[in-house]
């Protein structure tokens, strides 16, 4: 951290004193630009640029300088400002989330498994989140989209998606530098810095780097866990010759760090797995007691856990501490070329994603999960695009061609349970457990190539149809070859039950699909102020495979998902003699098909696993509600989100229906800004985000968080005596609540489940200064 916290400010002093070069007298220091008034933000739902107030969707948009108000400097915090977004864990790691919209969410980040909720940068899909919340810094906006995004976006999500575009290079030499420390050794530092080169190009670089002490502790040793540790980079070089636009974009996270704790949160001792530990001690084995660990678990603070083995050396079952690794880096490229009323646009993306993860899943001295994941996946995608209006610009259109490829290996080695998998081949206990260790997962491909089409025709200055249709062919293809690598014994197994010799132990299995996916909108405009609308979508999720598979029938592919949504809204912006108030309303209806969903069950050998099906019919309703309140240095927002779910057809045994959001989500941000002469440019900040309760596994009762609302406050003054300087106090989850955020949920099939929790309070300073 220190070497590149001294590059970054080395490489502002250099641009500063470049700038006071190039200038006859030191000008001073920039005005903080204020956010655009409510109805003239500009958002890209529609891949080109439209007043929020116009466009016939429901979004979400905040712009970079509030987020940094309102303390969103991450992927979770996010949901403060946008409460229809809920972000769970996704597996095991709180440095991997889920994103949930409309009910609509994937508890899966595994390879050849598309989210319903994507994540797009710059245009480019993340496919894979995995480090991707260290990056939410020098942004332009943020966009929400709510709803079917089947037809203009890369990938069919059919919950929404999640739009982050960065600042672009300008033609103004400034920069920025900003320090910040806190509780739990805070240590952060960001700075940016544009340079123009010449008058029709233009660098920008920013980066970030972040040290904080971990806020659960392991009463055996003292180590932290939960504790953040990254790098972050991003270089943007803008190119303007004459019409031609062409922006590269090139960024890197790196995270090393001791994990995500896993506190133990209910046990069954009647399940077989929990029970067989009793069973054995029964006999006379000395073997742990999980039920007692858990007990004593219990007597600890918030805050704690117990990780050590017998001799305290807080060792897991590969002989070494847990520990998360991240490496995640990619290329960009939009180039967009003029020809006469049309426009020719490229967006290329090419990311790089490495993780190796060690993890006690359990939370308690036994070796009940242990477990190692690791992935190494490339992506590639490719969009061209034709834009124009025409026919006296009562039409403006898109038409594209795209194509997506990503490949690569996904996979875990684990040890369940290995006591009871000693005893009961007849081995003696003191057999080394490595025997016992399964390895899961392989390799996978998954291409994707489409074509879309999409237009708004205006008949009158108040009435548009806007419609697009997208025809995508999905080919998917999965190699596993599950195994116990020690013993030599392959998972999969003949008719008969008997495992298959260990050189023949590998399988592939592929296939294609194809869906055409469209909208329709109808939109009436009686004044500028008011956009009324009703539309309908049909989207897809692609199908694909459970590289977990440890069975040939496992290993057949789960099929896409299909979902036909209906939206009705209502946009208004009110004239109150002074304040401004804009509002958005809208109300949804989703029938659902063939819905993909992550179960779990015990393989041949006692293992736990989990794999994803095809179960079931459901219906999603709901509705969205927000409110921007503006009169002069005063800004408050109000944002209401509700949803249900009727699972229709294949409802499974204990299974609830909305999993991963809440029925009730509610968002509240005020925010005073005033200039005071002479002294600097003042901002008060409160934002409170509420969500009801929320099941965070779809078939475990312990795995219900309670209801529970986060209050974050900032106060700042920047640009102190017109130096540039600046200064700020800010607090989030003032009330230090404690909430989980995403569970193991295996209490049915192994009697344990284990929860990540939220971030405590936390509080700190910040120094900045810009130019």
């Amino acid at each position: 951290m220190k070497r590149f916290g001294l590059l970054l400010f080395a490489s502002i002093q250099a641009i500063g004193l470049s700038s006071i070069a190039h200038a006859q007298d030191a000008a001073p220091a920039p005005e903080q630009t204020s956010a655009p008034a409510s109805g003239d933000i500009v958002v890209t739902a529609r891949r080109r640029a439209e007043s929020l107030q116009n466009v016939p969707i429901s979004i979400t948009a905040v712009s970079g300088s509030k987020l940094v108000d309102a303390g969103a400097t991450d992927i979770g915090s996010l949901q403060a400002v946008a409460p229809a977004l809920n972000v769970t864990t996704s597996g095991t790691s709180r440095n991997v989330f889920s994103l949930s919209l409309r009910g609509q969410r994937t508890n899966e980040s595994q390879l050849l498994t598309d989210a319903p909720v994507g994540a797009y940068f710059a245009e480019v899909l993340q496919a894979r989140t995995a480090g991707f919340g260290f990056s939410l810094y020098d942004l332009q906006s943020v966009q929400v989209l709510k709803g079917v995004q089947g037809t203009l976006f890369g990938r069919n999500m059919t919950g929404g998606a999640v739009l982050v575009e960065p600042n672009r290079p300008t033609d103004k030499v400034e920069g920025e530098l900003r320090g910040q420390i806190g509780n739990y050794r805070l240590r952060d530092l960001y700075g940016m810095v544009n340079l123009p080169i010449t008058d029709w190009a233009a660098l920008r670089v920013a980066g970030k780097t972040r040290e904080r002490k971990g806020f659960t502790t392991d009463i055996s040793d003292g180590r932290d866990y939960d504790d953040q540790n990254f790098d972050s980079f991003r270089a943007s070089l803008l190119l303007n010759p004459g019409d031609i636009e062409s922006i590269t974009i090139f960024d890197w996270v790196r995270s090393k760090t001791h994990g995500s704790a896993l506190y133990p949160t209910a046990i069954d001792p009647t399940a077989p797995a929990i029970a067989g530990y009793a069973a054995l001690r029964g006999f006379g084995f000395p073997v742990p007691d999980p039920v007692a660990q858990f007990a004593r678990q219990q007597t600890f603070g918030r805050q704690q856990i117990d990780q050590g083995l017998g001799d305290g050396g807080n060792l897991d079952a590969y002989g070494r501490k847990p520990s998360e690794f991240i490496k995640n880096y990619g290329i960009s490229n939009r180039t967009s070329i003029p020809i006469g009323d049309l426009t020719i646009k490229n967006v290329f993306g090419y990311r790089k994603l490495n993780t190796n993860t060690f993890q006690d899943l359990d939370g308690v001295p036994a070796i009940l999960i242990q477990s190692n994941q690791f992935k190494r996946i490339q992506q590639f995608s490719e969009e061209l695009q034709l834009q124009g209006d025409v026919l006296d610009n009562k039409l403006t259109f898109v038409a594209g061609a795209y194509y997506f490829l990503e490949k690569g290996s996904d996979g875990s080695t684990s040890q369940q349970f290995p006591e009871l998998a000693i005893v009961g081949s007849g081995l003696p206990l003191s057999t080394p457990a490595i025997l016992f260790r399964n390895q899961l997962g392989g390799t996978g491909r998954a291409e994707a190539i489409a074509g879309y089409l999409a237009g708004t025709y205006r008949f009158s200055d108040k009435l548009q149809l806007s419609a697009g249709l997208r025809y995508t062919d999905d080919k998917r293809r999965a190699t596993v070859s599950p195994s116990l690598p020690a013993l030599g014994v392959c998972l999969f197994r003949d008719p008969s039950g008997t495992p298959l010799p260990f050189n023949a132990c590998s399988r592939t299995n592929s296939r294609s699909w194809n869906a055409l996916t469209w909208d329709v909108t109808l939109q009436y405009q009686p004044t500028e102020d008011i956009t009324a609308y009703v539309s309908t979508r049909k989207g897809f999720r692609a199908g694909g495979f459970s590289l977990r598979a440890t069975s040939d029938a496992e290993l057949a592919p789960f099929n896409p998902e299909n979902v036909q949504e209906y939206e009705v809204g209502l946009k208004n912006r009110f004239d109150l003699g002074g304040p401004t108030l804009s509002t958005a309303l809208a109300l949804f209806y989703q029938d659902y098909k063939n819905v993909q969903k992550q179960t779990s069950g015990i393989d041949a050998a006692g293992n736990v696993t989990t794999i994803i099906e095809n179960t079931a019919a459901q219906k999603n309703y709901g509705g969205e509600f927000d409110a921007t309140l503006t009169s002069g240095p005063f800004n408050v927002t109000l944002a209401y989100a509700y949803v249900n779910v009727d699972i229709t057809k294949g409802r499974q045994q204990f299974e609830y229906e909305l999993v991963g959001a809440s029925k009730h989500q509610l968002g509240l941000n005020a925010n005073y800004t005033s200039t005071i002469q002479e002294v600097g440019d003042l901002s008060l900040n409160a934002s409170l985000a509420y969500r009801s309760g929320v099941w965070l596994d779809k078939n475990d009762e312990q795995g219900r968080q309670k209801a529970y609302a986060l209050v974050n406050l900032r106060a700042g003054i920047d640009n102190i005596g017109g130096t540039g300087l600046g200064v700020a106090a800010f607090a989030n989850n003032v009330t230090n609540k404690w909430y989980r955020v995403g569970v193991i949920g295996i209490y049915r099939e192994a009697g344990y489940l284990s929860s990540t929790f939220g971030e405590p309070r936390t509080y700190g300073m910040e120094v900045s200064y810009k130019f």
